[in-house]
């Protein structure tokens, strides 16, 4: 550092804070951003041509730490609102897992009931949860065929155990009130199918 930044950077060192104290409104960071400035300088190994261009070189270096904090500033607020948001996800998540307990039991039971593609697709992708576009694959029908028939097959369901249960389960499967023994015995793959 030469002693010509180095007179300037003593001098001016309150305007500095100053400066830094006016944009970031925090003493603490304002602090901690004119200490990066100070090694940023003494690393920096400048040497001025003229030295009255001392404190306009100084004022650019200082610049340019400031806008590397609000870059690291915003990276650090896009880090925590992404932590908060999956936080947020996974407890949603465990959320609707405590909620499957909720269900109506005889759901698993009445599957068996159902046409066979009806009840396969009800199982696949809304017991196992498989995806969509693997399952019409598998199944050699379209995304539009596999829609419609999922949609017949809630339908089916939704009237088996409305039939089965009663009136409990008209708004949803989740707000059952039936006390109903829904265990029944069938083929290995309704048995499969019940214990998802």
């Amino acid at each position: 550092m030469t002693p010509a930044i180095e007179a300037a950077l003593k001098a001016h060192y309150r305007d500095f804070l100053k400066y830094l104290l006016r944009r970031v409104g925090d003493p603490a960071a304002a602090e901690d951003i004119l200490q990066n400035f100070c090694l940023r300088v003494m690393q920096s190994g400048t040497e001025l041509r003229d030295d009255r261009s001392a404190i306009g070189w100084l004022y650019k270096v200082l610049r340019s730490v400031l806008i590397d904090h609000y870059r690291k500033d915003a990276v650090r607020q896009r880090g925590h609102a992404s932590y908060t948001q999956e936080k947020q996800v996974l407890k949603d998540n465990h959320a609707a897992a405590d909620s499957d307990e909720a269900i109506c039991k005889c759901i698993r039971g009445l599957v068996s009931d159902l046409r066979p593609e009806y009840a396969e697709l009800v199982m696949r992708i809304d017991f196992l949860e498989e995806p969509r576009d693997q399952v019409g694959a598998e199944l050699d029908i379209t995304q539009q065929n596999l829609r419609v028939r999922l949609h017949r097959a809630r339908l089916a369901i939704g009237s088996a155990l409305q039939k089965h249960c009663g009136t409990c389960c008209k708004a949803g499967y989740d707000d059952c009130s039936c006390d109903r023994d829904c265990t029944r015995t069938g083929s290995p793959a309704d048995q499969q199918l019940r214990s998802v």
